[in-house]
């Protein structure tokens, strides 16, 4: 139990402080062997993102305990204020959260569940929490799924819980502060001072800023790796898709890229797959260049989808349109 206190307490020393909420993107994603946890550094608050809290009730009773005791934690000053866009004394409570890929999400195998941290004890399914939304997704999704695929730790970032003083004289248990928020829960500080909670955001980098902080990190990790932030389809070779089935059934696996003249293959092991520089449009070209500068030879993701082979980099864009800023 000791040594689950003093892991939570390390992780909670980092939760972002008053001083931290003036930062934006700035520094590099570090793990922290001691606290076990990779963090992802603060983006600017006037950006953050909500979440969409999961209203079962284990998940709200998880969300509901997690913000009490870091209410009570925040001890008897009033809560950090972060100006987000709206109004700059807008109380809300600092916090850090785990960010965890849900392949097993039924409505969207590419979901993101936002959890309170492993110091909190359990599996990471029981501090469930919320959802990434999908359209956050979009744009941060590979990355955060690299990140969380590559790092030794859990992967946390920076967040805050919108409050909003309870009014005593209009108090109604079943009511929050706005209709959006429904089944609101209350919370107490050690003054006794009671809070609705509102929204649970973000603190997170635009998704360039954070696609490049993830490839610097993953550049320390597995120097080889292609990273998967943008699929392309490419056809497979003959034969290749049902030699592939009898040597493993994962729909999502390792390739082998090999750059040879201007040739460019993937293979999984020894079989080769596909010949990347046959699609009709030179969506590898930046990725032949990466191969190149690695020694010929990196390694990347892939997928089985709906009968194609769909290939993972970490820039699609054709090096013509890159030179041109476009």
């Amino acid at each position: 139990m000791a040594a689950v206190k003093r892991q939570r307490d390390l992780q909670e020393h980092r939760t972002m402080s008053r001083g931290q909420r003036a930062e934006t993107a700035a520094g590099s994603i570090e793990s922290d062997p001691e606290a076990r946890i990779t963090m992802i550094p603060a983006g600017d608050p006037t950006f953050a993102i909500g979440v969409g809290l999961w209203r079962e009730t284990r998940p709200l009773e998880t969300f509901r305990s997690f913000a009490q005791d870091q209410l009570s934690r925040h001890g008897s000053g009033a809560p950090a204020r972060i100006g987000r866009g709206r109004k700059d004394d807008d109380e809300v409570l600092p916090v850090v959260v785990q960010l965890v890929p849900r392949p097993d999400n039924t409505y969207n195998p590419d979901a993101i569940s936002i959890a309170a941290p492993p110091g909190y004890g359990g599996t990471d399914h029981e501090r469930h929490m919320a959802y990434m939304y999908d359209r956050h997704l979009v744009s941060l999704g590979g990355a955060l799924r690299s990140l969380a695929a590559l790092s030794p730790f859990p992967v946390g970032c920076h967040a805050f819980i919108e409050l909003y003083e309870v009014e005593h004289d209009g108090f109604e248990p079943e009511s929050g502060p706005n209709d959006e928020d429904g089944d609101a829960l209350v919370i107490t500080d050690e003054r006794q001072v009671a809070y609705w909670t509102g929204r649970l955001r973000l603190l997170m980098p635009r998704w360039d800023r954070l696609q490049a902080l993830t490839v610097d990190y993953a550049r320390g990790v597995r120097s080889d790796l292609i990273l998967p932030f943008i699929g392309h389809w490419t056809p497979w070779l003959p034969g290749s898709r049902a030699a592939l089935a009898s040597l493993t059934q994962e729909k999502s696996f390792d390739v082998t890229l090999r750059a040879e003249g201007d040739a460019l293959t993937a293979s999984y092991e020894d079989l080769p797959l596909s010949d990347l520089n046959s699609t009709s449009r030179d969506y590898f070209d930046r990725t032949v260049l990466q191969v190149r500068e690695m020694g010929g030879r990196a390694t990347a993701r892939a997928e089985e989808h709906q009968g194609s082979l769909k290939v993972f980099v970490e820039d699609s864009r054709p090096l013509s349109e890159r030179s041109t800023g476009r």
